[in-house]
């Protein structure tokens, strides 16, 4: 299949594209935000020739610029999203400042959700932002917190012995008998009971019990350990562009 749209995300550590052919995801990448080269490269390997329209929306507005103006010059169908463009009420005090992920993603899963008329989207990223939307209400807000590596990494910043360390795919259960190992127990811990007490409070503001859905570099980890491994979306903003794509060609 060749794709014939092409949804790009451009977040804090990478702009992730994902290559879409009559709705289903048939590719995806992750590409660095200052290596010009893999753009142009992964452009004439996957996308020239096929790719017929483009949304793009993205947290970080001087590499979003970028990115849009280089795309622009391959595509002429190509926009940036932006709050004005959702379906959905979004009910905060400043939607043009709430980050576009985040409403994207909420979109994308009140597009998922069959069961249920409300969803909690958890996406774990550099930050983590833990959000409430329904089908009736649209986007209601959330919470945001350090990621796990920005935890981890401000711990080692700010004190004077401390080593920075890295998480694997299991928070430690017990406690840690060394430095590193106390540090793992307790930095590990902290981010899911913070999370897992986000979502609980969100689910006291709502009726109906939501469909939780994860996303992010760290979702599958938080999934694991706090829904059984249900739920994980590694490409919700993505894929809620895809949706988007499908409303504005209807509309």
């Amino acid at each position: 299949m060749r794709p014939s749209f092409l949804a790009i995300d451009v977040g804090n550590s990478s702009i992730k594209w994902g290559l879409f052919d009559q709705g289903t995801l048939v590719l995806h990448k992750r590409l660095d935000p200052k290596d010009f080269s893999s753009w142009e490269s992964n452009w004439n390997q996957w996308c020239k020739d096929s790719v017929k329209s483009i949304l793009i929306c993205g947290v970080v507005p001087e590499v979003l610029k970028n990115h849009f103006v280089w795309i622009k010059g391959l595509c002429n169908n190509v926009k940036v999203v932006t709050y004005v463009d959702l379906p959905m009420q979004i009910k905060v005090d400043n939607p043009s400042a709430t980050g576009i992920d985040r409403l994207v993603a909420s979109f994308a899963a009140l597009r998922l959700a069959v069961k249920t008329e409300a969803v909690i989207v958890v996406d774990a990223g550099s930050a983590v932002t833990v959000d409430l939307a329904s089908k009736n209400e649209g986007f209601l807000g959330g919470a945001i917190m350090p990621g796990l590596k920005l935890m981890a990494r401000s711990l080692h910043l700010y004190t004077a012995q401390l080593p920075e360390i890295s998480f694997t795919n299991q928070i430690r259960p017990n406690a840690g008998v060394n430095t590193v190992d106390a540090i793992s127990f307790g930095v590990g811990n902290a981010f899911l009971g913070g999370v897992a007490m986000l979502i609980q409070k969100l689910e006291t503001q709502i009726r109906a019990k939501p469909t939780i859905f994860f996303t992010g570099g760290d979702g599958e980890l938080l999934a694991s350990h706090l829904n059984e491994g249900k739920g994980y979306f590694p490409n919700l903003v993505l894929n809620g562009l895809s949706f988007l794509s499908e409303e504005l060609v209807d509309g």
